[in-house]
Order: C-alpha cells, then sequence, then structure tokens
C-alpha cells in the first residue's frame, strides 16, 4: 500500500472527526511513525527493536556489525503497543511488559545453568 493511499485514510479519518465536531488535527502516517517511535523509546523499549520495526537501517559501523533480526521482540513489542492503545481506549492504564518471556537473554541463561 503506497503512502498516498495511507495518507489519504488518515485524511478521512480528519474529516470524519471533523464532522463530529471532535478537535483533530491533520496528521500523517509518518506523524504516527513518529509518535510510536517517540512512546515505545520512553516506555523503555530497546531502541534497536524500535528501529528495526520501523524498517530504518543506520549507515555505521554498528550497523555493519549488528545483523539481529529481534523477531520474537519485534511481534512483542507492536502487540504490547496495542494492549496500551486499547486501555487508553477503555479508560484504563495498561503496563507494558518490555522483554517477551520466550527470550531468554543469553547471559542470564549462562548465569543461571553454573
Amino acid at each position: 500500500m503506497s503512502n498516498a493511499t495511507l495518507n489519504r485514510v488518515t485524511q478521512l479519518v480528519v474529516e470524519g472527526a471533523q464532522a463530529k465536531e471532535l478537535s483533530l488535527q491533520p496528521f500523517t502516517v509518518n506523524d504516527l511513525r513518529r509518535t510510536g517511535s517517540t512512546l515505545l523509546n520512553e516506555i523503555g523499549f530497546n531502541r534497536d527493536w524500535v528501529e528495526k520495526c520501523l524498517a530504518h537501517e543506520r549507515r555505521s559501523s554498528r550497523s555493519v556489525y549488528n545483523k539481529a533480526e529481534y523477531g520474537e521482540q519485534r511481534r512483542h513489542m507492536p502487540q504490547e503497543w496495542a494492549n496500551m492503545i486499547d486501555a487508553w481506549g477503555d479508560g484504563k492504564v495498561y503496563v507494558p511488559k518490555l522483554m517477551p518471556e520466550n527470550v531468554v537473554v543469553p547471559v542470564m541463561s549462562a548465569i543461571a545453568s553454573k
């Protein structure tokens, strides 16, 4: 799906809200990505996971050496984000789990086996 299509969807959302006399300023898909990135980082999710979810590839020596895909973390983090948004919609608070339960930190597993 193109950015133009997605931005048209956001435009329709704004028009729908304004037709109901709700205060909603125009926004783009990139605004949503920026907001998500900012909040996920502020909550404490690993910045590498956030960047990988957004498909940002940094041109640095670090990116040359770090080839991790963070597959399980990239499935976990958006679900936690969705849980938070659902809770907000219900007027509740959801405290996200920052680490998926099924991801074992290699250093910790080495210590535990001794």
